[in-house]
């Protein structure tokens, strides 16, 4: 295991050591606990390993995951995906509904029902509240095999690890934690086929996913199948086999293929692989009237800094999508790129105004009016962009801005204060709190301001 893994491991094992203690055996694990547990594996894992800030992806992947929850009839936790670069097949829950998936699970799926098994199969863990029952049984099992199992399924990045390294087969831990662990991936295999005939994906999708897991990640020879959390996959298939349809649907046909191959793409760009750009290449060739196939190439180009080939790329799938909103915020963004802010900020103000503006395209466009020091427009693309993702980390941020720009400083120094603070940074918390108080008139905000401060333990 890498450095990081080791700590996150050691942190892990501090809940073990009682720094957080599960509740006792009669009582489950709050949901207030598993989310706090889960914000701090997200943390580490974001501090040790390189997660891909994609918008679109973890759009794509949030809209899967909404899709099977609905059909599941999830109420416990709504999902959080983080797309790790990895070139391993691995998705894994964490504790209050964070859900991470690698970027080599996306590339090997075939089509968007083996991506939505994969997510639905981590939609029942959270649904199922798997680990929080795993941590209430833990009085009694020792917790640190669940730091062990963890630390193993996910966060190892020794490649010599074998089973313990990737999702559906970990191993090293203690033979009856791993009997409750096979339980819950057979109840979260049920779940998902159930969820995915629901939500009208083929239920097969998962099998298909499993005999790419049994590719990729074969059994390590000589470790018998009791000794892996997750039940081997040809064990798995066979199981969910006796309870799907006889056929499963005829291949996907490239329309259907649109969101995964622009997901694909998104990944390659963010974690490339030696062939991704002659796949690419490729499937414009094969499937010219598909706009993503366009699209993926486009991108391609733009990163290797051929502009004029990526705007062309870029027209044709506008061409064949003219309402794409994803394409048409592509192409305003290659203009960034080539100097042409003009015309960038008109279409990108053109898809706002009509409320056809994604939410990254949102992001660039604030961005874009903030370089210009127009802040009246960006506060405009700021308020759209919080009435679409009220969540998203970066609108303090992004608002404390704009507002500056717009002439009211004091709200913008306020609102860095709190970007700041939530991002762990107190020293400049601190610092842009006192701007703001140096500014505010009496009254509620100033107060709030004031008790930030001493939250902060900055005076």
């Amino acid at each position: 295991m890498r450095k990081g893994s080791i700590r996150v491991g050691a942190w892990l094992g501090l809940i073990a050591a009682g720094a957080w203690c599960p509740a006792p055996a009669s009582a489950l694990v709050s949901k207030a606990e598993e989310r706090q547990v889960g914000r701090r594996v997200v943390e580490e894992v974001r501090r040790e390993f390189r997660v891909l800030d994609e918008p679109y992806l973890r759009l794509y992947l949030a809209g899967i995951g909404a899709r099977v929850a609905a059909a599941m009839g999830a109420r416990e936790f709504e999902a959080e995906f983080q797309v790790v670069a990895d070139p391993r097949v691995n998705a894994f829950a964490v504790p209050g509904g964070y859900v991470f998936v690698t970027s080599q699970t996306i590339l090997v799926c075939g089509d968007e029902s083996e991506l939505a098994g994969v997510v639905a199969h981590e939609v029942g863990h959270v649904e199922g509240r798997h680990l929080a029952h795993r941590l209430q049984k833990a009085s009694v099992v020792n917790l640190a095999s669940l730091a062990a199992v963890l630390a193993g399924a996910f966060l190892t990045k020794d490649p010599k690890a074998g089973a313990a390294v990737t999702s559906f087969a970990v191993a090293g831990a203690q033979a009856k934690m791993l009997q409750y662990s096979r339980e819950d991936e057979e109840d979260a295999d049920l779940r998902a086929v159930r969820a995915l005939q629901g939500a009208d994906y083929d239920g097969w999708g998962l099998v298909r996913f499993m005999d790419a897991i049994r590719r990729e990640s074969p059994a390590p020879e000589g470790v018998p199948a009791y000794l892996f959390t997750h039940p081997l996959p040809e064990n798995r298939a066979a199981t969910l086999a006796a309870i799907l349809p006889a056929e499963p649907r005829p291949p996907a046909t490239p329309a259907a293929q649109e969101g995964l191959w622009r997901a694909q793409a998104r990944v390659l760009l963010a974690d490339p692989r030696p062939w991704g750009r002659a796949l690419l290449e490729r499937r414009v060739t094969a499937h010219p009237e598909s706009p993503a196939a366009h699209l993926g190439l486009a991108l391609q180009r733009r990163a290797e800094g051929q502009f004029a080939a990526a705007v062309a790329a870029l027209e044709e799938a506008a061409r064949l999508a003219p309402d794409d909103p994803e394409v048409a915020h592509e192409r305003a963004a290659t203009w960034l790129r080539q100097g042409r802010g003009a015309e960038a900020v008109a279409l990108l103000e053109e898809l706002r105004t009509r409320g056809r503006a994604t939410r990254p395209a949102l992001q660039d466009l604030a961005w874009a009016h903030l370089e210009a020091d127009r802040g009246a427009e960006a506060l405009a693309a700021v308020a759209a962009l919080e009435a679409a993702d009220p969540r998203w980390p970066r609108l303090a941020y992004f608002k404390g801005l704009a507002l500056g720009k717009a002439g009211r400083p004091a709200e913008g120094f306020a609102l860095l204060g709190d970007h700041y603070r939530d991002e762990g940074d107190l020293d400049q918390a601190a610092r842009h709190y006192r701007e703001a108080l140096k500014r505010l008139p009496p009254g509620e905000e100033k107060g709030r301001v004031e008790e930030a401060l001493k939250g902060v333990g900055r005076r």
